[in-house]
């Protein structure tokens, strides 16, 4: 099953390799046709493959929304996390290449994958930022190249919501967390993201944790928010490994970027990760609720 799966994305990015046109402008109606997916709330479910001109192929998926003061775009939500044809395993005695035990990273926050209204596709990822249009369209599967030739082929379905490749089948997201008093931000936070008050930020030892809340939206009744997230090491030491927690979950395991989700509400510094004195690191989380979380560092050296 795992072969065909292989082999069908495989025959798929070919297909369109022959059809696509690249560096153009998008035809009026893709731009039409894209419409359809930018309903406020409204989750998208987008599947991804793109070919580089060395015949390597990264498949991803994952979900996406235009909504106000979360994106005017059509957005991702999740990590989009990717499998690809040059990480083989053997599956069953034969090789297998998009083997599922090295996944790809897709997205590091969630403003790295946007598509507008006009057909304009800005991919950041890899260390590097490409910015193209959709050039060609045929019903909900949309096309275009980068500069450096790589195709990229969407799969949008509307009100469609996909799980992550490769995560458990018994992962299950948490219930919406009832709001807590958001305070004067003097204290509690002021459920905004326009302060640092003592519900966004944590200072144990030598390891500062803020928190600022870029946006807030609703889907499906839940209230979700996206917090940009820092960690100052005012001590004189390196700080190479941290765990901390945080009273508000993780809208999924899928929803991190920058930082190791432990669990829903339990966290830790990548392993490849040292933050030198006066430093600080950066990451992302989208998170269940309305009020700027607390946290608490677990343990620290």
């Amino acid at each position: 099953m795992r072969l065909f799966f292989s082999l069908v994305i495989i025959v798929f990015s070919l297909f369109l390799l022959k059809s696509c046109s690249a560096n153009g402008s998008t035809p009026q109606r893709c731009k039409d046709a894209l419409l359809t997916y930018f309903v406020n709330n409204q989750n998208n479910g987008i599947q991804i493959s793109y070919v580089d001109p060395n015949g390597k192929i990264i498949y991803a998926r994952g979900n996406s929304m235009t909504a106000p003061l979360f994106s005017n775009d059509l957005s991702n939500t999740d990590g989009y996390i990717a499998l690809s044809s040059i990480n083989e395993d053997c599956f069953a005695g034969k090789t297998q290449p998009f083997s599922d035990q090295r996944t790809v990273e897709g997205f590091y926050d969630s403003r790295s994958f946007r598509i507008t209204r006009d057909g304009q596709v800005t991919i950041n990822n890899e260390g590097t930022t490409r910015v193209f249009n959709i050039t060609d369209c045929s019903t909900n599967v949309f096309n275009g190249y980068s500069d450096e030739g790589r195709l990229y082929a969407f799969h949008i379905a509307s009100k469609k919501r996909y799980q992550a490749v490769a995560s458990l089948c018994s992962v299950q997201t948490s219930p919406p967390l009832t709001p807590r008093d958001g305070g004067n931000g003097n204290g509690n936070g002021n459920g905004n993201g326009n302060g640092n008050g003592g519900g966004g930020n944590n200072n144990i030892g030598d390891a500062k944790i803020e928190s600022n809340i870029n946006s807030k939206w609703v889907d499906s009744g839940i209230n979700y928010m996206d917090l940009s997230l820092k960690i100052t090491n005012n001590g004189l030491n390196e700080i190479r490994k941290l765990s901390f927690s945080s009273d508000t979950s993780l809208r999924n395991l899928q929803s991190a970027w920058g930082i190791v989700a432990n669990s829903l509400t339990e966290f830790s510094l990548p392993n490849d990760v040292v933050i030198s004195p006066s430093s600080i690191y950066h990451f992302s989380l989208i998170v269940i609720g309305t009020i700027n979380p607390n946290y608490k560092v677990i343990s620290i050296n």
